[in-house]
């Protein structure tokens, strides 16, 4: 870039026109000089040295997808995932009259020559139907068949807890309360990627839904079916090739049932009519699976014979020496930016002033049913200790004290995480941490490194990048004369 030697008055024209009035990303704003100091306007580009990092207990209850399934490939290995869900009615039973005997007796009532009526309802089963919103389907096999089970909890998964990843809640193993078979239909799945709908629809055991009406009938219901019947887990076969992420909101259960109406007549204490018919049809009661987020899955990954295989542990950073970076949450496996590069740069330029900092992350390209990660968000790395993430800021979802922060500004800054998405023509993650870079810059926050997380953890999708070209700083900046 050229540099700039005007009077005071001709930069404040120029600066006031940069700022306000370009419509080009990096026709920045340029440093004022109000004591006439002459500014070289200027830009560099800064290669950042990457490894991989691996984070295995992460959080996943409350997340953006529901994980079952099992997949194997050779770079992450074998990786599985059960469901585990509180489940909650959403509405109540219809209600009656009454669900006990009745008798509205007059002054004037005679038991030998009157009669006497009684109404009594009952609450009957039709159908109970589970219903898997598919969200997305990882897999390079779209037509093989699927297996899964549900049993019941042992134990209350409760929606104040953390859940990681990494946590099983035991559930009763000697029985099945259902069987779930299907094969995925390669159209349907493709769809996906135009936000379709893939709704799986199971019919399952009438026992289901009488046990779900006697929660309703009860006194409590709601509480009845979180604490007593605690919730279910969604358990995949080992021999199933895809993992499927559901929507939490629209995957659920829905029990068919209609009320009759026995109305009985005695005289004398005698019988002598006795009518049931539809006291009301087509009646439908909801069972949800994300009250409260009390919900996550379980992944447990294993690397035996795939490129991750000798991955050195926990936060410490290592390379699988094909030359690749990679990214896949599901998995735990992160890329780690060294900023050692941006850091020597700054010292090397003790009165840098940064108008812009943009992060350029270049990925290559999935297979057909393998998608690569939506986004991005860049997070701290402790400055006391190199070597491990804020893992508390992560677990918790305090944002502010792990992410970078949003450019707000010329010279301001806000405490929104900096999401970046990805540009599916150009494959490049972008990104403009400009208020990051001046606090990193003037040192009132000291960062190594930094860890690159997408919004949803849980995604089995995965990112390839190039370990040598694929990830660059450019920095537009002024120096004085």
């Amino acid at each position: 870039m050229n540099l700039l030697d005007k009077n005071w008055h001709g930069l404040l024209i120029v600066a006031a026109l940069a700022i306000f009035s370009c419509e080009d990303s990096h026709d920045i704003g340029l440093g004022l000089d109000p004591d006439g100091i002459r500014v070289n306007v200027l830009y560099t580009e800064l290669p950042i040295e990457v490894t991989n990092v691996r984070i295995d207990s992460i959080r996943t209850n409350g997340a953006s997808n529901m994980l079952i399934g099992k997949h194997s490939d050779d770079i992450f290995g074998s990786t599985s995932a059960t469901l585990f869900a509180q489940l909650n009615l959403s509405n109540n039973l219809e209600a009656t009259t009454d669900n006990t005997d009745t008798i509205q007796l007059e002054d004037e009532f005679d038991i030998e020559t009157d009669s006497i009526i009684i109404t009594t309802y009952e609450y009957v089963h039709d159908t109970t139907f589970l219903e898997l919103d598919i969200d997305f389907v990882h897999t390079e096999n779209v037509s093989s068949p699927h297996s899964y089970n549900i049993h019941q909890l042992i134990d209350t998964i409760y929606s104040e807890a953390y859940y990681l990843a990494n946590f099983n809640t035991p559930y009763f193993t000697d029985s099945i309360e259902a069987e779930l078979n299907f094969t995925l239909d390669k159209d349907l799945v493709e769809l996906l990627e135009k936000d379709s709908t893939y709704l799986l629809r199971f019919e399952l055991n009438e026992n289901w839904g009488n046990d779900f009406i006697e929660i309703g009938k009860s006194t409590s219901p709601s509480g009845n079916i979180r604490f007593n019947y605690k919730g279910i887990a969604i358990v995949g076969d080992e021999n199933n090739k895809a993992l499927i992420g559901l929507k939490p909101a629209t995957t659920n259960l829905s029990v068919d049932y209609h009320i009759i109406e026995n109305v009985e007549t005695l005289l004398n204490r005698i019988q002598i009519s006795n009518e049931t018919r539809i006291y009301k049809d087509s009646l439908e009661l909801n069972i949800a699976f994300n009250f409260n987020n009390a919900y996550y899955s379980s992944i447990s990954v294993d690397r035996s014979g795939s490129l991750m295989s000798n991955e050195a542990g926990d936060y410490n950073s290592f390379t699988v020496g094909d030359g690749n970076i990679y990214l896949q949450p599901a998995t735990g496996i992160f890329p780690k930016l060294n900023l050692d590069t941006l850091n020597k740069f700054f010292a090397a330029h003790p009165n840098i002033q940064i108008n812009r900092m943009e992060f350029s992350i270049e990925t290559k390209e999935n297979s057909e049913y393998i998608s690569n990660v939506d986004n991005l968000r860049f997070m701290y790395v402790n400055g006391s200790d190199g070597s491990k993430i804020n893992n508390d800021g992560i677990l918790t979802n305090i944002l502010s004290e792990t992410a970078i922060l949003t450019d707000a500004g010329y010279l301001s800054g806000t405490s929104t995480p900096l999401i970046s998405e990805l540009d599916e023509t150009s494959l490049i993650y972008g990104g403009v941490p400009t208020f990051f870079a001046q606090l990193v810059e003037i040192g009132t926050i000291e960062v190594d490194h930094l860890i690159l997380f997408p919004q949803d953890v849980t995604t089995p999708d995965y990112s390839v990048f190039d370990e040598e070209n694929g990830f660059r700083v450019k920095l537009y900046y002024t120096l004085p004369e």
